[in-house]
């Protein structure tokens, strides 16, 4: 037998680090199917348990997940199935709002019945809702964060840009309001009073804007810009999350984030299915996974429509854009 020089087997030792650092990212641990192909909105509850979800060929649906089970089918007329644009369930999971070009429907989740129906008077991007349902924070084309009474039916407070508003978020205290606008600017706002505390400007648009529960926290990500964190009292920033330079410049989107009940992790999900776990105040990312694509030949990516935690805190959630909610264990 011939033996393999010393030279070749030294040289197999020191590649098998960068061998393994090129292992591909765990996949999901558990998915359900959700849609027969794409999903055009979707909303998680806090705790994972819940999804309202938009599919561009079976219109709305209500998800229990635990149960795997199809509750409600959520549309806005009776005869047709409604496109929806943008989704989202209250921090107590008790509500749910729709939206599609024309009209906001509030459902009530545990008997699947609607609360309220309004016409919008321009073209809606965003929409959170806030606990018990009692409001829905709407961004809208025209350039206006607006802030509705989902009970009463009616505007109550607007958020004003200079741009169309790509995302918005409230506390769950509603005292705090946050808008990112196609204006570069991301805005803190007073609720109550609808006053501006302070706006951070950045280099491109703002495309995605997240809050801490207790609305200490946000989150904004500009597309070829940084996405980072800072505190919404004092205006400091607390951490830019390290992405490298190259994805920067090839137009860095955040299609999701969520911060976990005492802010200090934070879930990011991408429109290339890389959903990330970070250590918020050790500055650090915790965890990773990669969803699949539907079919693995078609060149298209899976991109994360919403991403939550769970009660169990190596399990989390995320619904794609492919039609699957995935269940991610750490």
């Amino acid at each position: 037998m011939i033996k393999p020089p010393v030279w070749l087997f030294f040289s197999l030792l020191l590649s098998l680090p960068a061998l393994l650092s090129c292992s591909p990212d765990p996949g999901p641990s558990a998915e359900l199917e959700v849609a027969a192909r794409s999903v055009q909105s979707g909303a998680l509850a806090p705790d994972g348990t819940q999804a309202v979800i938009g599919s561009v060929y079976h219109g709305g649906s209500f998800w229990q997940l635990a149960e795997r089970e199809r509750l409600f089918n959520w549309n806005h007329s009776q005869s047709d199935m409604t496109l929806l644009l943008a989704t989202a369930i209250s921090p107590d999971g008790g509500w749910a709002a729709t939206v599609d070009e024309q009209s906001l429907v509030l459902w009530n989740t545990r008997e699947g019945q609607a609360a309220g129906f309004w016409r919008i008077p321009a073209e809606v991007l965003s929409v959170a809702l806030g606990r018990y349902g009692n409001v829905a924070l709407l961004g809208l084309g025209d350039g206006r964060g607006a802030l509705y009474d989902v009970r009463g039916g009616g505007i109550f407070r607007s958020f004003a840009h200079e741009g169309r508003v790509n995302d918005v978020a409230v506390s769950d205290d509603l005292s705090v309001t946050l808008t990112g606008g196609e204006d570069f600017r991301v805005k803190v706002w007073d609720t109550q009073t609808g006053e501006l505390r302070f706006e951070r400007l950045y280099n491109e648009p703002v495309q995605e804007v997240a809050l801490s529960g207790d609305g200490r926290r946000a989150l904004a990500a500009a597309k070829y810009d940084r996405v980072e964190i800072f505190t919404t009292d004092t205006n400091q920033s607390l951490w830019q999350l390290p992405f490298a330079n190259e994805r920067v410049k090839r137009g860095l989107n955040i299609t999701a984030a969520r911060f976990s009940d005492d802010a200090t992790y934070l879930l990011t999900g991408r429109p290339d299915g890389l959903v990330q776990l970070w250590d918020i105040d050790g500055q650090s990312e915790v965890y990773r996974w990669q969803l699949p694509k539907r079919k693995q030949w078609q060149p298209s990516a899976t991109a994360v429509i919403d991403i939550s935690f769970t009660d169990d805190p190596n399990r989390y959630r995320a619904i794609s854009s492919n039609g699957f909610v995935y269940t991610l264990t750490y």
